[in-house]
């Protein structure tokens, strides 16, 4: 990794315990497909 980002909080591992509250997920296709994806974890009543 380069050391000028080596603070940044950047995830090299998978982590099935992380208690994630929202979350989200860039995905850049060729061709100027691009979408994001926002979840956020339910409240409830």
């Amino acid at each position: 990794m380069d050391p000028a980002i080596a603070d940044m909080p950047i995830l090299l591992k998978t982590r099935e315990d992380a208690k994630l509250d929202l979350v989200m997920s860039n995905s850049f296709g060729f061709g100027g497909t691009n979408a994001t994806l926002v979840l956020k974890r339910w409240a409830g009543k």
